[in-house]
């Protein structure tokens, strides 16, 4: 059994069975090895825009013999997945601008459920989902070599999304979520820290917001 960091492992609880899927930007195909390996799925599409990185991919999938379950392809992003059967992409290891660059394509309307994983400019990231009416389901912060990164996983909706600007900022389902306190708690330092060093209105905002989460939070 490959093992794989907990950064990737997380993003394996939102993938089921019926989910046809390509991994955006595979890397290694560690996570994909791992799906299979694990019986999450049979079959799943790897993509990378790098031939020496999607390379590395095809060696570790011929290393643990998953040549009929992982099929490689050299794309940038989702730009051939009207050749491909499916409806869900993981995109994980870039920012919120490389993953909203390749969303932003014409087969983008292919995909059902998309499994995100960023580590900064969150809020760009929710507001696109919104503007193409993606629900999002859930929401998890992960810690992986001092980073933060937040698992975001959404779903196509036929009902117009809002998100309030608070919700935009900081995650509709982490301002719900009581275990997310000490995340909470830590940003509101981070921020009150840049508003006495710039007194600029969008820092004042965010701690506006912040003080409401973590009253609100420390409340649950």
């Amino acid at each position: 059994m490959i093992k794989i960091s907990d950064r990737l492992k997380s993003l394996s609880s939102y993938i089921f069975d019926d989910d046809k899927v390509i991994d955006v930007g595979c890397d290694h195909a560690l996570l994909d090895i791992y799906l299979v390996q694990s019986g999450i799925v049979n079959n799943i599409y790897v993509c990378d825009v790098n031939p020496n990185a999607l390379q590395n991919g095809i060696e570790n999938i011929e290393k643990y013999e998953l040549n009929s379950n992982i099929t490689p392809v050299l794309s940038y992003g989702i730009e051939k997945i009207d050749e491909l059967d499916v409806n869900t992409a993981i995109i994980s290891g870039m920012g919120s601008k490389n993953i909203i660059e390749i969303l932003s394509s014409p087969n983008f309307d292919k995909l059902d459920k998309l499994v995100l994983q960023s580590n900064n400019n969150h809020n760009e990231l929710r507001k696109f989902l919104m503007e193409k009416n993606f629900n999002i389901l859930h929401e998890e912060i992960i810690e992986d070599a001092k980073k933060i990164y937040i698992n975001i996983i959404a779903i196509r909706s036929y009902e117009k999304i809002e998100y309030s600007e608070k919700e935009c900022e900081f995650g509709p389902i982490l301002i719900k979520d009581k275990e997310n306190l000490p995340y909470f708690r830590n940003t509101l330092k981070s921020i009150e820290d840049i508003y006495y060093r710039s007194h600029s209105e969008d820092s004042k905002k965010k701690l506006d917001y912040l003080y409401e989460i973590v009253k609100e939070l420390e409340k649950m």
